[in-house]
């Protein structure tokens, strides 16, 4: 979705929001990185023409500890 394309139609109707989808709050929670949860931003990419969407974190240091205590798949 990052490029335009949406995965699911192929159509080149792909938008961007910072935080564009919410589920009550506009912060997403992200676990196992230590005692202190940090809240993060999330980019939302939307596909205009069939609804299709994806969250992303956006936050490099939230993504570089994710890299380090997670388990890698």
């Amino acid at each position: 979705m990052i490029n335009g394309e949406c995965p699911r139609c192929k159509k080149n109707t792909v938008y961007r929001r910072k935080n564009g989808i919410i589920s009550g709050d506009k912060h997403i929670f992200v676990t196992g990185l230590g005692f202190m949860t940090p809240r993060t931003d999330k980019m939302t990419y939307l596909c205009s023409t069939c609804g299709y969407y994806e969250n992303y974190v956006v936050d490099k240091t939230i993504l570089s500890k994710v890299a380090s205590k997670w388990e890698k798949v």
